[in-house]
C-alpha cells in the first residue's frame, strides 16, 4: 500500500504529463498536469484520441516495438485532428509544440508529454533526468541486460526483489544465475518473438531464497535483427504462488475428505438432480459407483420429503438433523438424518442444495424397538392392581404405573420428574424413608410389611430394587390377607381363652 501511494504520489505531482494507454491504444488514465499541457478540464475530452492515430507516431511504431522507447514532437493544434475540444485558444497558446515520449510497459504504452517552445522545436533533446526517476519509482523491478545476462542498468524495485544492497553490486551480477536453464529459453523465445507477456519462473536470489516471478520482456535488437539487449519489467509473484499452491493442497484436501467421508455427502440442483457426490453417498442409496448415483434424481428417494425441504430452504437457508424414511435404488427402506445447505444466486434465489447424509436405519429400528418395548412395559405395568413406580438418584419420579397415580391421587404426567419427599412430606420420618434411602445407599433390595401411608387400613407388600438408575418399588395389597390373620389369631386366642 505504501508503494502504490507512493506511486500515485508521482502521477498526480508530477511535473511532465503522464499517459496511460493500453495495448489497442486507447487511452485509460493521464495525470493532471497532463490537463494543462493539453489545455482540457476532462477526461471525456481526450478519449476518443487513439495512440495509434497520432500521424508522426504511426511511421515510428515499429522502432518503438524494437527498441522499447521512442519519442516525437507535434504541434498542439495537431493533436487529435481537431476533434479535441479545448479550454484555451491556440492561437494565443505560446509554447504549442508538445514532445512525446513512449515507452513499453506492462499493460501497454507509457506516454510522457511536456511543452517545449517554438524556438526549442526538435533541438532540445529529451530529458534523461526525468525518464530515469520515472523508471527509478517504477512500482515493477525494471532491468536491461545483454543477452548473456550482464545487468546494464536496473531500478531500485529490482533491487529489493533480488535482495541487492546497491545498483553497484547487482550490476556486477550475471542474472542469468537466477535459473540458467530458464534464461536460456527465454533468449531462444525473444529471438523469435519480440515481445513476451507474463513469463513465469522460479528464480534462486544472490542470498539462496527462491522466488517466483512473472515477466513482461522486450527484445532489443540492432540493424542486422541481432538481439543486442534485453528490457524485462519484473513482478515479485512469490505470495501469490505460495497462496495459490496452498489453494490447490486444499482443494486437494476437500476432495480427499469428501472422497473419504463417512457421510454421504451431495450437490444437487432443486429438482434433486444430482450433480455431485462422493462414494459414501453411492453405498447409502444402493449405487455401484458415483457416476452411476450422479445420473440419478434424489427426489425420488422420497417424493413428498423434498419438495418439502426446498421450501424449508428458500427461508431457513440451512437445515440440521432433517430426518426422512427414504427407498433406495434397490428398493431398500432407509431411514436417514442430514444436514442441508441452501446455495443461492447473486438474486437470492435458491440454485443449489449441499448435503451431508447419515445413513441412520439401525438407530431407527432400535429406537423404534424400545418404544414397542416400553410401551408393552407400560401396557403389562398399568394392568396389575399393585402400586410400582421408580425414581431416580435425585429421588424423582421417572416412571408411575396407573395404580399407583390413582393410589396417590394425583395425574401420571403431574407425578413425573416431581420429587418424592417434597411431593408427600408424609413419608419424611417414617420406615418408608428408613428402607427406601437404605435401598438407594446399600445397593440392596429391601423387603417389607407395613400399613398404607395413604389409608391407614390397608396393609402392602413393600419390595424395593435399586438399579442403575436410581430405586424402583413394589407395593402388593396384602390388606384381605391381614384381615383373614387377624381374624385366625383373634380366634385362636379365644379358644385359648376357654
Amino acid at each position: 500500500m505504501e508503494d502504490i501511494d507512493r506511486f500515485m504520489s508521482i502521477f498526480d505531482k508530477s511535473p511532465i504529463g503522464i499517459l496511460f494507454y493500453n495495448e489497442e491504444g486507447k487511452l485509460i488514465d493521464i495525470n493532471p498536469f497532463s490537463f494543462k499541457i493539453l489545455g482540457i478540464s476532462k477526461l471525456d475530452d481526450v478519449l476518443g484520441v487513439n495512440l495509434f492515430g497520432i500521424s508522426n507516431f504511426v511511421p515510428i511504431k515499429d522502432t518503438l516495438f524494437k527498441e522499447g522507447l521512442v519519442r516525437f514532437q507535434i504541434p498542439l493544434k495537431d493533436f487529435g485532428n481537431g476533434k479535441v475540444e479545448r479550454d484555451i485558444d491556440l492561437t494565443n497558446f505560446g509554447k504549442d509544440i508538445i514532445e512525446f515520449i513512449i515507452s513499453v510497459v506492462d499493460s501497454g504504452f507509457l506516454v510522457m508529454i511536456q511543452n517545449v517552445g517554438p524556438s526549442e522545436k526538435i533541438d532540445i533533446p529529451y530529458s534523461e533526468e526525468k525518464y530515469y526517476r520515472f523508471f527509478e519509482d517504477d512500482l515493477t523491478g525494471d532491468f536491461i541486460a545483454t543477452p548473456e545476462g550482464r545487468l546494464i542498468e536496473c531500478n531500485n524495485s529490482f533491487l529489493e526483489i533480488y535482495g541487492f544492497d546497491n545498483r553497484e553490486s547487482a550490476l556486477k551480477f550475471d542474472i542469468s544465475k537466477f535459473n540458467i536453464v530458464d534464461w536460456i529459453n527465454l533468449i531462444n523465445q525473444l529471438k523469435n518473438e519480440p515481445k513476451i507477456k507474463g513469463y513465469q519462473s522460479s528464480h534462486t536470489r544472490p542470498d539462496g531464497n527462491i522466488i517466483q516471478v512473472v515477466a513482461n520482456v522486450v527484445g532489443i535488437f540492432n540493424d542486422s535483427n541481432e538481439l543486442i539487449q534485453v528490457k524485462g519489467y519484473i513482478f515479485d509473484d512469490t505470495e501469490r504462488k505460495i497462496a495459490e499452491e496452498f489453494l490447490k493442497e486444499s482443494e486437494e484436501k476437500y476432495h480427499r475428505l469428501f472422497d473419504e467421508d463417512l457421510t454421504g455427502d451431495f450437490i444437487a440442483n432443486i429438482d434433486g438432480e444430482i450433480l455431485e457426490c462422493n462414494p459414501a453417498f453411492a453405498e447409502i442409496y444402493g449405487f455401484n459407483s458415483c457416476r452411476v448415483a450422479s445420473n440419478s434424481n434424489i427426489s425420488k428417494f422420497n417424493r413428498f420429503d423434498w419438495p418439502y425441504m426446498v421450501t424449508r430452504l428458500k427461508k431457513e437457508r440451512k437445515l440440521y438433523g432433517f430426518q426422512s424414511w427414504q427407498r433406495r435404488s434397490d428398493g431398500l427402506r432407509i431411514h436417514v438424518v442430514a444436514n442441508l445447505f441452501g446455495i443461492f444466486n447473486d438474486s437470492n434465489e435458491l440454485i443449489r442444495v449441499k448435503g451431508y447424509v447419515f445413513d441412520d436405519t439401525e438407530r431407527k429400528h432400535a429406537e423404534e424397538e424400545l418404544a414397542r418395548s416400553k410401551s408393552q412395559m407400560r401396557e403389562i405395568l398399568d394392568s396389575i392392581q399393585d402400586i410400582f413406580f421408580a425414581l431416580d438418584h435425585n429421588w424423582n419420579f421417572i416412571y408411575i404405573n396407573q395404580y399407583a397415580a390413582e393410589y396417590f391421587g394425583i395425574e401420571h404426567d403431574d407425578l413425573i420428574e416431581q420429587n418424592l419427599w417434597e411431593l408427600f412430606p408424609e413419608f419424611i420420618g417414617t420406615k418408608y424413608e428408613e428402607l427406601f434411602r437404605s435401598a438407594m445407599e446399600s445397593d440392596e433390595i429391601q423387603h417389607f410389611e407395613a400399613r398404607g401411608i395413604k389409608n391407614s387400613d390397608q396393609w402392602f407388600d413393600f419390595s424395593i430394587y435399586p438399579s442403575a438408575d436410581g430405586i424402583s418399588s413394589y407395593w402388593k395389597d396384602i390388606t384381605e390377607r391381614k384381615i383373614l390373620e387377624e381374624e385366625l389369631r383373634q380366634a385362636r386366642d379365644h379358644l385359648e381363652e376357654q
